[in-house]
């Protein structure tokens, strides 16, 4: 296991040389794709993930694991839904509320 740092997490974190390596490769990606700004904000994001795997009870970060990190942490939340599908289940769930309010009061 080697040890690595991470900006987000104050302690060094046992991870294997290959999981180190995925993260190190990740971030030149980052910074030469989007700049240092985008890249210090994945090792952060990763940092602060790594530090509730590490208070859940894990205790070093495979491959696996550093993998599904760098692949999903910067996924946005999605957005509530938007779509024609959604606007008309949106628009029936307003109509039986209307029908709701007005047999009830």
């Amino acid at each position: 296991m080697d040890q690595i740092t991470v900006a987000g997490h104050p302690d060094p974190i046992s991870a294997s040389p290959v999981a180190a390596a995925l993260l190190q490769q990740r971030l030149e990606t980052a910074r030469e794709t989007r700049g240092a700004a985008a890249a210090e904000n994945l090792e952060h994001l990763v940092g602060a993930r790594i530090g509730e795997l590490l208070e859940e009870g894990m205790y070093s970060i495979d491959l696996a694991t550093m993998r599904s990190l760098v692949d999903f942490v910067e996924t946005p939340v999605e957005e509530e839904d938007t779509s024609g599908l959604g606007r008309m289940v949106q628009g029936i769930r307003d109509k039986a509320a209307q029908r709701g309010k007005r047999t009830m009061g």
